[in-house]
């Protein structure tokens, strides 16, 4: 047990960019004792295990040249992100923890440099909680466009414009900068920027019609849009 204990020691490490003594003993159920033990072992073994002190450090490992190598572009590895997480929003899935370990195993077989861009871009994906009774009540389908020109716009980072029925059933324009995503099983909004309001809005995928690209319209992703829009929803990890 203890060999498999390290072997899943490393892949953690090797899938973050940093992390605690403490958080490897809560994940793996043992004590900090015995983590700093299993430590010590993986640098026996000649694993590049570092210690960095103070704030933004942590326990993290350097990857190998050697290590395995992964060919997904980055629309597929936010794809297996999300999948990741929406299984843990339905407790007691089976396999769910094994799709966190086989995520932490991706992000270990990129360059860090690839992988903290990967991580930057999950960080704009907001998985929250299922959906209240009112909303799963009243919910629709999206446009089956939406999510092709969603995708393209989010990767691209180009505007979306689109017909919009707010909850009192009145009609609207949009063009708008979409930063970011929410999604409340089984319904997801569109985190944005309103170009015309110069606002935050969020915008619920049902109630969109006639979605296009805006391709003249580019724009800088910003975590701010998203954060001002998921100040009440508690992520799912």
């Amino acid at each position: 047990m203890r060999v498999e204990r390290i072997q899943q020691l490393q892949q953690l490490l090797r899938g973050r960019e940093a992390t605690t003594v403490a958080a490897l003993a809560q994940e793996l159920s043992v004590s900090v004792r015995t983590i700093r033990r299993d430590l010590a072992a993986l640098r026996d073994m000649g694993v590049a295990v570092h210690a960095d002190p103070g704030p933004g450090g942590g326990v993290r490992i350097e990857r190998s040249a050697s290590g395995a190598s992964v060919s997904f572009n980055g629309d597929e590895v936010v794809a297996l992100w999300l999948s990741a997480h929406l299984s843990r929003v339905a407790s007691n899935v089976p396999w769910s923890a094994a799709a966190r370990s086989a995520l932490d195993k991706l992000f270990g077989s990129l360059s860090r440099e690839r992988a903290r861009e990967l991580r930057a871009v999950c960080r704009r994906v907001i998985v929250g909680g299922a959906a209240t009774d009112r909303v799963r009540a009243t919910a629709g389908q999206a446009p089956p466009e939406l999510l092709a020109y969603f995708e393209l716009a989010f990767r691209k980072r180009v505007a979306l414009s689109f017909g919009y029925r707010d909850r009192h059933g009145a009609e609207t324009w949009r063009r708008v900068e979409p930063h970011g995503l929410l999604v409340e099983p089984p319904v997801w909004y569109v985190l944005a920027r309103d170009i015309d309001k110069g606002e935050p809005r969020s915008f619920r995928m049902d109630r969109i019609e006639r979605p296009r690209l805006v391709e003249s319209h580019s724009f800088v992703a910003d975590d701010r849009v998203v954060r001002a829009l998921t100040e009440h929803v508690a992520p799912r990890s």
